[in-house]
C-alpha cells in the first residue's frame, strides 16, 4: 500500500511538472530621436532579459526587423515578390528601403559578440559570455540607428512627414517550450513577442502630435493633447463633409525648430509602437467597462482630409472596448487609441493600446476596421499567441467578436454590401456576416481553401484574408451558437483569465473549452481547424403523428452529407414566427429531432436558421408543409446575377444576342443559376432564335461538382449541349447538334498552396452534322495540364490525346500532342513586359480513308483550328464550315497567320515567340513562328513574323510582315484577309466556370 501511495505521489508530481507553464520576460528602456529631414531614428536601448525557463541559455536570438526593408534578398522582399509586389526592388532605393545599423551589444560595459543569421538579415544572435541560468537575468544595452523606409512597403515607414514607427527596435525573440522562435519580418504574417515593460522617451519637433503604446508620462504633452481635443471638438463642423475637408488643409506644416521629449510607460505588453504627424486633429472620449466600472480614455487622431469619416471614431472606440470587455474580460490598460495612418499592410494594424487605420471609403467600413483592430488588444495583445504559426488564434477569435459586434449593434442593417456596390448584383440585403460567409463558402466550393491551422506564410494571399480571418471567425461563431452565448462567454472569460499576458497554444484553448463545457470538441479543433473537410446537412424524412400522450409530434430526420462528425441546429416555424430550435450533438450519418412542445401544425422546418454553419450548400436545408414540392424553396427570378439565398430557389435571366455567318442575328434568353456562392448543381441554358436558321440555336450546360477529401481539389461532371446552323445553304435543317459529357478535376491537396496547378479533363463527343449528307461523329479526348506561376515566370503545359470516328465509314483519327509555353517578365520596373516562348508537337498515329468526307475535320493546322477543324466544338466561330477564316482559334502550331499552309493529317512541330514591346500601352507586341510538318510525301517547314495587338488573353489581332515563300504571297490586294483575329471566349465547359461551383 505504501508503494502504491508513493507511486501515486510520483505520478501526480510528474503530471504537475509536465504541465508547469513558464515564459520569459523582457523589460525595455529606450531613448530615441526622430530626424524628420532625413527620416532616421537615432536610439539607445537597454533591455533586461529574465530567464524563467528550466534551461541554461548561452545565446539570445534577436529580431532586427528594420533590416527586412534593406534589399531584395530579405524574406519580406521575397514574399512581396511572390505576391506580385515590387516596391522594394525598383524605384528610388534610397527613398524606399530601410535598415537598422550602429548596433553594439554590451552587458556590464563589456562588448558581446553577435552575428547575423546565415539566412535572414533581420535576425541576429547574441553570444553570452556565460550561460544565463534559470531564474537569472541579464541587462544588455546597445545604440541603434534606423533608416525609416517608405510607408508604401509595409508596416514600418513614413509618407512625407507622417510616421508609423513599428517593429523598429532590437527585440529578443520568444523562447518557449518549442525553443527559440526567431522569425524574419513578413508582410503576410504577424508576430510573437515576450511580455515585459516599456519605458520609452521620444524626442521630435515640438509641433508633432504623437501617440503610442503606454501611458503618457509628460504633463506638458498631456495638456497639449487635451487642448487639441477641445479645439477639434469645437471646430469639427468645419470638416463634417468630404467636400469641406478637401485636400488643401492636409499639407504638412513646417517642423518646429524646437524639440520636445515625450515619455511613455507600460507594463504587461509585448510590443511598443508610436505614430507621429503634425497635421493630426484629436478627439478624446471615455468608456466605462462593463464588469469593473473602470473608466478608460479613448483617443482618435486623424488628418483634416479624413475628418468627415473620423468624426464618430470615439463612438466606435468606446463601443468596441465595451463589447469586447463584456464578452471576454475587462480591458486592463488605461487608454485605447486609433490613429489615421499611411499603413500599406492591410486596412489596419494593431499594437498594444493603439491601432493604425488605413484609408476607408465609408463610415461603416471605418467602424469595422477600428473595431477589429481594437479587438486585437485582447487577441494578440493580452492573449499573446504565436501569430506566425497559429494566426487563427488571434485573427479568427477577433473576427468572431467583430461579426458579433456588428450583429449586436446593427441587427437589422442589411446594407453592408453596398460598400462594394452589391446593389448592382442583388446583394443589397447582405449583412457584414453574410459577406464574410459567402467568401468562405466560395473558396470551399472551388476547392481552393486551405486549413485554418496553416502557417501565415504558407497561405495564398486570398486565403490569408478569407480563411484565417473569416473562416476561422465563422467556425467559432458556429461553436458559439452550438454552446449558447452564456456558456461560450464563460469559456472565453476563463481563457482570458487563465492566459492573460501569456502565450497560449491551440491545445490550451481547446482544453479551456472542453473543461468548461465538459464536451469533446474535436469536431472543431481537429477537423474544422486542421483540415479542409466540408460540412453539409440535409433534411430527410419528416413525419407528423400523435404520440402516446395524444400530442402532435414531429420527427425530423437530418442527414449529415459532409465529411465531419458535427452538430447541427434545426428550427420549427409557424409562418415567420420561430416556435423552437434544437441542437443535436455531433453525429455522422443520420439523426432524428423530435418536436412536441406545442400542439399545433408546423409550416416550415429549416436547418441552421441563422446561417452560421459554413455548409457547401444550403438549398437542401428546408421543408415546407404548404408546398407541393416540400423541399424546394420558392423560385425567385432576378435579372443578370446575384447571390444564392438560403431560403429561395434563385433563378437568373438575361437577354442574349449572337451572330455568325449562317445563323445571322440571334436573339434569345439566358436562364442560369450561376451565383456566389454556387451550388453543386449548376446550369446555364441559352436558347436564341436564329434568323438565318429560322429556328432555335443556342447552348446549354449542366454540371455537378464534388469536393473529395483527398487527391482532388474539386471534381466536376457535366454535359455541354450546342446546336447552331452549319453552312449557308437555305435549308433550315442545315445545322449541327453536339453533346459533350465530361469529367474534369483540379488535382492536389486543398490545404497546400503552391505555384503549381494540375488539371485533368476527359470529354466525350456525340455530334451530328445535318446538311446534304448527314454525318455523325463519336469520340472523345483526355488532357492533363500543368500550370506553374511565379511573379516573373509562368509555364503552361498540356498533354492531350484525341480519338474520334465517323459512323458508317472508315474515317477515324487518334492523335497525341504536347504543348508548352514559358513566359518570362523581361521588364520589371515601371514597364512590365513579358516574353513568351511556346513549343508544340503533335502526331496522328491512326488515320484511315484520307479521301473521305470527314478528312477535313481531322486535320491539324499550323495556324490553329478553323471552324471546320474544331471537331469537338470547343470554340465559337463566325464561319464554322469554311476552310479559311479571318477568325481562328489558337492551339496546334500556333502560327499567327490565316494561311492554310501546314495543314496536315500526320505530324507537325512548331516553335513560337511573342514579345510585348516596351512601349505604352502594353497591348503591342512582335511575334515569330517556325514549324515543320509531314504532308504524307515530304517534310516541309515554314516561318512567319510580324506585329500583334493583344487585349488581355481574350482578343488578339496579328499583322504578318514576313513569311516563307511556301506560305504564299503576303502583300497583295487581299492583305486584309491575312490579318488574323483570335477570340478566346468560351465560358462553357472550362475550368473558369468550374471555379464558380
Amino acid at each position: 500500500m505504501k508503494y502504491l501511495f508513493l507511486l501515486f505521489i510520483f505520478l501526480l508530481s510528474f503530471s504537475f511538472f509536465s504541465q508547469n507553464y513558464w515564459q520569459q520576460k523582457v523589460d525595455y528602456v529606450i531613448e530615441v530621436r526622430l530626424d524628420d529631414t532625413h527620416h532616421f531614428l537615432h536610439g539607445n536601448e537597454t533591455f533586461t532579459y529574465s530567464n524563467n525557463s528550466p534551461d541554461e541559455l548561452k545565446e539570445i536570438y534577436m529580431h532586427l526587423w528594420p533590416n527586412a526593408y534593406k534589399n531584395e534578398k530579405t524574406a519580406l522582399a521575397k514574399q512581396q515578390y511572390k505576391n506580385g509586389k515590387t516596391t522594394l526592388f525598383y524605384g528610388d532605393k534610397n527613398k524606399v528601403r530601410g535598415f537598422i545599423d550602429s548596433i553594439e551589444f554590451k552587458s556590464n560595459g563589456e562588448i558581446l559578440k553577435w552575428n547575423y543569421d546565415k539566412v535572414h538579415q533581420d535576425i541576429a544572435v547574441i553570444h553570452l559570455k556565460k550561460a544565463l541560468k534559470p531564474g537569472d537575468s541579464i541587462k544588455i544595452n546597445t545604440p541603434f540607428r534606423v533608416k525609416i523606409p517608405s510607408g508604401n512597403v509595409s508596416r514600418l515607414g513614413h509618407i512625407n512627414q507622417s510616421y508609423q514607427i513599428t517593429q523598429w527596435y532590437p527585440k529578443p525573440a520568444v523562447y518557449d517550450k518549442n525553443g527559440w522562435n526567431a522569425m524574419p519580418y513578413l508582410n503576410q504574417g504577424e508576430f510573437y513577442s515576450e511580455y515585459g515593460s516599456f519605458d520609452v522617451s521620444i524626442t521630435l519637433p515640438k509641433n508633432y502630435v504623437i501617440s503610442a503604446t503606454g501611458d503618457l508620462q509628460s504633463p506638458k504633452e498631456i495638456e497639449f493633447l487635451n487642448q487639441l481635443a477641445e479645439n477639434t471638438k469645437q471646430n469639427l463642423d468645419k470638416y463634417r463633409s468630404k467636400k469641406q475637408a478637401g485636400y488643401r488643409i492636409n499639407s504638412f506644416p513646417k517642423s518646429d525648430s524646437t524639440y520636445k521629449t515625450v515619455r511613455f510607460f507600460q507594463k504587461n505588453v509585448h510590443d511598443f509602437a508610436w505614430f507621429a504627424d503634425k497635421r493630426y486633429l484629436v478627439l478624446k472620449g471615455e468608456v466605462s467597462l462593463p464588469h469593473s466600472g473602470k473608466n478608460i480614455d479613448t483617443w482618435a487622431m486623424f488628418t483634416p482630409k479624413n475628418a468627415w469619416l473620423w468624426k464618430d471614431a470615439i463612438e466606435y472606440l468606446n463601443d468596441a472596448t465595451y463589447y469586447y470587455s463584456l464578452w471576454n474580460g475587462d480591458y486592463p490598460y488605461k487608454h485605447v487609441t486609433a490613429v489615421d495612418g499611411t499603413i500599406s499592410a492591410g486596412g489596419g494594424m494593431e499594437y498594444p493600446n493603439i491601432t493604425v487605420i488605413g484609408n476607408a471609403i465609408s463610415a461603416i467600413q471605418l467602424e469595422i476596421v477600428i473595431v477589429h483592430e481594437v479587438g486585437h488588444n485582447w487577441f494578440y495583445g493580452i492573449l499573446g499567441s504565436n501569430e506566425r504559426i497559429h494566426g487563427w488564434m488571434d485573427e479568427g477569435l477577433n473576427t468572431l467578436n467583430e461579426i458579433r459586434y456588428m450583429q449586436t449593434k446593427y441587427p437589422k442593417n442589411k446594407s453592408f454590401s453596398n460598400m462594394f456596390r452589391g446593389d448592382l448584383f442583388h446583394l443589397e440585403n447582405l449583412s457584414h456576416h453574410d459577406m464574410a460567409d459567402y467568401s468562405c463558402r466560395f473558396m470551399c466550393q472551388i476547392g481552393e481553401d486551405q486549413a485554418i491551422e496553416t502557417p501565415s506564410e504558407e497561405f495564398s494571399s486570398i486565403n490569408y484574408g478569407i480563411v484565417m480571418y473569416q473562416k476561422a471567425g465563422h467556425v467559432f461563431y458556429y461553436l458559439k451558437d452550438y454552446l449558447g452565448d452564456e456558456l461560450f462567454d464563460r469559456c472565453m472569460q476563463e481563457y482570458y483569465k487563465k492566459w492573460k499576458y501569456k502565450h497560449p497554444q491551440p491545445e490550451d484553448l481547446k482544453k479551456i473549452f472542453e473543461d468548461v463545457t465538459n464536451k469533446n470538441l474535436d469536431w472543431i479543433f481537429e477537423d474544422l481547424i486542421k483540415t479542409t473537410k466540408h460540412l453539409d446537412f440535409k433534411i430527410g424524412k419528416v413525419k407528423r403523428y400523435l404520440n402516446n400522450k395524444k400530442q402532435l409530434e414531429y420527427r425530423v430526420e437530418v442527414i449529415n452529407k459532409g465529411q465531419i462528425k458535427a452538430p447541427v441546429e434545426i428550427a420549427f416555424w409557424k409562418k415567420d414566427s420561430l416556435l423552437k430550435s434544437l441542437w443535436s450533438e455531433p453525429f455522422v450519418g443520420k439523426t432524428n429531432f423530435i418536436f412536441n412542445d406545442l400542439n399545433q401544425f408546423v409550416d416550415r422546418i429549416s436547418i441552421d436558421p441563422g446561417n452560421e454553419i459554413l455548409e457547401t450548400t444550403r438549398q437542401n436545408n428546408f421543408w415546407n408543409s404548404k408546398k407541393l414540392f416540400k423541399r424546394i424553396e420558392p423560385i425567385k427570378l432576378e435579372f443578370l446575377l446575384g447571390d444564392q439565398e438560403a431560403n429561395k430557389t434563385n433563378l437568373f435571366w438575361l437577354p442574349v444576342m449572337g451572330w455568325n455567318s449562317y445563323d445571322k442575328f440571334m436573339l434569345g434568353l439566358g436562364i442560369h443559376n450561376l451565383a456566389i456562392p454556387g451550388k453543386p448543381f449548376q446550369y446555364l441554358v441559352s436558347p436564341m432564335y436564329s434568323f438565318g436558321r429560322k429556328f432555335v440555336s443556342g447552348t446549354a450546360e449542366f454540371s455537378y461538382t464534388f469536393l473529395p477529401e483527398s487527391n482532388f481539389k474539386n471534381s466536376r461532371f457535366g454535359l455541354s449541349i450546342k446546336s447552331y446552323k452549319f453552312d449557308t445553304l437555305p435549308d433550315n435543317n442545315s445545322y449541327y447538334f453536339g453533346l459533350s459529357p465530361y469529367w474534369m478535376a483540379k488535382l492536389g491537396n486543398r490545404s497546400k498552396n503552391g505555384p503549381i496547378s494540375n488539371w485533368m479533363k476527359i470529354q466525350g463527343l456525340y455530334r451530328k452534322d445535318v446538311n446534304q449528307t448527314d454525318i455523325t461523329h463519336l469520340g472523345g479526348f483526355m488532357t492533363y495540364s500543368l500550370d506553374f506561376s511565379k511573379p516573373n515566370h509562368k509555364l503552361f503545359s498540356t498533354v492531350r490525346f484525341d480519338y474520334v470516328q465517323t459512323l458508317g465509314s472508315e474515317d477515324k483519327v487518334a492523335r497525341v500532342s504536347i504543348s508548352s509555353e514559358y513566359r518570362f517578365k523581361y521588364l520589371k520596373k515601371n514597364l512590365k513586359r513579358w516574353l513568351s516562348i511556346r513549343g508544340f508537337i503533335g502526331n496522328t498515329f491512326l488515320y484511315k480513308n484520307t479521301e473521305g468526307i470527314a478528312s477535313r475535320y481531322y486535320q491539324m493546322s499550323m495556324s490553329g483550328a478553323n471552324g471546320m477543324q474544331d471537331i469537338f466544338l470547343e470554340g465559337y466561330y463566325f464561319y464554322r464550315s469554311s476552310n479559311t477564316s479571318i477568325l481562328r482559334a489558337g492551339n496546334w502550331g500556333g502560327f499567327n497567320s490565316n494561311s492554310n499552309f501546314g495543314t496536315t493529317s500526320f505530324w507537325m512541330a512548331s516553335a513560337n515567340g511573342y514579345l510585348q514591346l516596351p512601349i505604352k500601352p502594353n497591348i503591342f507586341g512582335a511575334f515569330v513562328d517556325y514549324g515543320a510538318f509531314y504532308n504524307g510525301f515530304s517534310i516541309q517547314s515554314a516561318f512567319n513574323l510580324g506585329l500583334g495587338i493583344r487585349l488581355g488573353e481574350m482578343i488578339g489581332i496579328y499583322f504578318p510582315l514576313y513569311r516563307s515563300v511556301n506560305m504564299g504571297p503576303l502583300f497583295t490586294d487581299e492583305y486584309l484577309k491575312e490579318i488574323r483575329l483570335t477570340l478566346k471566349f468560351n465560358l462553357i465547359n472550362t475550368p473558369f466556370i468550374g471555379n464558380l461551383l
